[in-house]
């Protein structure tokens, strides 16, 4: 066989080999069928078939699908505010996608200039989420130094649509978790995700 032949056959077969492991390597995100509230709690019912990714302090990551959306849920400790931001790449588009929840959510999108909202705040387009809560002042004569509820959990849901495919590559980002004093600690993942560096990201799979 000519040496040509032999090394199109073994570049094809590691090629092959190379979006093999890809496929496999890519974290499944378990289907459900039961609609899902987007109440603060990803310890209901609805999230025990969901995906599980643990980080440190006791915050995880649970992640399950329907037909028509993706649903994501960060669930930190009681004393913990929790803000919750997603990180998507558009496969078509090569964008990268920013949906963030804290007292405000919003969608943002990586420029030249660094990340720029899509829509304008509050403007949620095949989104939604549970945001942190008002809880109050703690100057109320001066209606100063708001009070953000601690305890919920952070959930959002984006539509299939507004992204092409079965598979996606993401980052989480979780912050405002109290971790050996610092009660703003912020954990990734990946762990070592770089949010404008979508080669250091993770690739999930739809299981349908």
């Amino acid at each position: 066989m000519p040496k040509l032949s032999k090394l199109l056959i073994l570049t094809t077969t590691l090629m092959l080999g190379f979006f093999k492991a890809n496929a496999t390597d890519a974290i499944r995100i378990n289907p459900t069928n039961e609609p899902v509230l987007l109440d603060g709690r990803c310890a209901n019912d609805e999230w025990q078939v969901a995906t599980k990714i643990k980080l440190p302090a006791q915050v995880a990551i649970y992640l399950m699908h329907d037909k028509d959306y993706f649903y994501i849920c960060a669930k930190g400790k009681e004393e913990d505010i929790t803000v919750l931001d997603l990180y998507i790449e558009n496969s078509k588009t090569g964008e990268l996608h920013n949906f963030h929840l804290s007292a405000q959510m919003g969608e943002s999108v990586l420029t030249d200039e660094g990340w720029r909202n899509k829509h304008g705040k509050w403007v949620l387009k095949d989104f939604a989420g549970f945001w942190v809560p008002y809880s109050g002042l703690k100057d109320r004569e001066n209606r100063s130094g708001p009070i953000w509820a601690k305890g919920t959990h952070r959930q959002v849901q984006v539509a299939r649509k507004k992204f092409s495919g079965n598979t996606r590559n993401m980052m989480f980002s979780v912050g405002a978790v109290n971790y050996k004093g610092n009660r703003m600690a912020e954990f990734s993942y990946p762990e070592k995700g770089i949010k404008e560096e979508k080669s250091s990201w993770r690739e999930f799979l739809f299981s349908e």
